[in-house]
C-alpha cells in the first residue's frame, strides 16, 4: 500500500488514544490524497471499471478466493446494506503476490474480511493495466496486476440475510 503504509494503518489502530488521534490527521490527508489521484484517473477508465472502482467493500466478509488460469475469483459479502454477495473476477497479468505478514501479529484479526484497498491505474506505453492491493483483516496483503475485472453483485439467499456465515472445518477422513 502507497497511501495507507503499515505504520499508520497500525498507529490509526492504536489502542493508546493519543498515537490514534495524532494518526487520524495524517490518514484523512492520506484518504483525500488518494481519492484526488482516483478522480483524476477517472476520465481514462472504462463505464465498468469506474464503477468497480466505487464499490464499497470494507468490511466485507470474504467468503473464498480461487484461481482458474489467468483469473483470480473473490467471493465476498458486503457489510453494509444490502449486504449484497459480490463476485470479483479479475483476468490476471501477473501472478499475485500475498504478504502474509502485512500487518504486526497484535493488528491481525481471526475474520478475513476486505479492509481497505488502493487501485491504481498502469500506462505502459499505449497499454493500460490496474493494480490493486487489498489489505484483509486477517493482516494479509494481497497485490494484483489485472487487464480487467467484472464485478457482479447479487441478493443472497443463503445463508439467510442477517445471519452470520461461519465456515466449519470438517475432520480428515481417516483410511479405511
Amino acid at each position: 500500500m502507497k497511501h495507507f503504509t503499515r505504520d499508520l494503518i497500525e498507529r490509526y489502530g492504536s489502542r493508546d488514544d493519543a498515537v490514534a488521534r495524532s494518526a487520524d490527521a495524517e490518514w484523512e490527508a492520506a484518504l483525500e490524497r488518494y481519492e484526488q489521484e482516483l478522480r483524476s484517473i477517472e476520465p481514462e477508465l472504462p463505464e465498468h471499471i469506474r464503477a468497480f472502482t466505487r464499490l464499497l467493500l470494507h468490511d466485507a466478509m470474504v467468503w473464498s478466493i480461487a484461481r482458474q488460469e489467468d483469473k483470480l475469483i473473490m467471493v465476498l459479502r458486503k457489510d453494509v446494506p444490502p449486504r449484497n454477495v459480490v463476485t470479483l473476477t479479475y483476468t490476471l497479468t501477473e501472478e499475485p503476490v500475498i504478504d502474509r505478514e502485512a500487518l504486526s501479529p497484535e493488528f491481525r484479526g481471526q475474520v478475513m474480511d476486505f479492509r481497505y484497498d488502493e487501485f491504481e491505474l498502469i500506462r505502459e506505453g499505449s497499454r493500460r493495466t490496474y493494480a490493486q492491493s487489498i489489505l484483509f483483516g486477517n493482516g494479509w496483503e494481497m497485490a494484483l496486476r489485472f487487464g480487467d475485472v467484472q464485478a457482479s453483485l447479487a441478493e443472497p439467499v443463503y445463508p439467510l440475510p442477517g445471519t452470520v456465515f461461519v465456515p466449519v472445518s470438517t475432520p480428515a477422513a481417516q483410511p479405511e
